[in-house]
């Protein structure tokens, strides 16, 4: 019986908590773009509409923190997943030069990416970088190093969406603490009306 008691008290304390801890603020909106996902397919803010979804920006290309940002999205997705959470990932590439729409889902199926859960966006450059810089307000750039040759740099957030297009958080994509949040975070947007 005391066992009971305490199991009682400790989920309403995780109740009370979760009803008292305050929603994400909203940062901005996500702005109108035109791009595409990883099958040729539209992919807009209306795309995105009805659901929180986690964003971040990587390219194929990249060799340094792009895999860490798209294996965290991988057990995002199976956590998700396994949580029933209605969350979706999407991931822009900010090397559209090079990241077609083939090359997104050749690396969206390593990725062992679920089309349903997972989007991978490219489109012409000037509009996906407006559209990550400007719209998502999260740093890119196209840095030349020689002939012909250039490295892109980004930032490495995970961004929150909520399901009317209100940017809702930032979180560092290497701190598991964030990652927590990003995840309780997400939860809570669920639950708006």
């Amino acid at each position: 019986m005391t066992a009971l008691v305490v199991l009682a008290s400790a989920l309403g304390l995780a109740a009370r908590e979760m009803r008292t801890s305050a929603a994400p603020v909203v940062y901005g909106h996500v702005p109108d773009f035109r791009l595409l996902d990883q099958h040729g397919g539209a992919f807009a803010p209306a795309s995105m509409q009805g659901h929180p979804s986690v964003v971040d920006f990587i390219f194929t290309r990249c060799t340094s923190s792009c895999p860490r940002l798209t294996e965290r999205m991988g057990h995002l997705q199976e956590r998700f997943a396994r949580e029933r959470s209605i969350t979706h990932l999407v991931s822009f590439s900010v090397d559209p030069e090079n990241d077609t729409p083939a090359v997104l889902s050749e690396y969206a199926s390593r990725a062992h990416a679920d089309p349903a859960r997972w989007a991978f966006v490219t489109g012409p450059v000037d509009d996906v970088m407006r559209t990550v810089v400007l719209g998502f307000k999260v740093s890119a750039a196209k840095i030349a190093r020689g002939a012909g040759d250039y490295d892109v740099t980004h930032g490495d957030w995970f961004v929150l969406v909520d399901g009317r297009g209100d940017l809702r958080g930032y979180y560092a994509s290497d701190d598991p603490t964030e990652l927590e949040k990003l995840v309780a975070d997400a939860r809570r947007v669920e639950q708006e009306p």
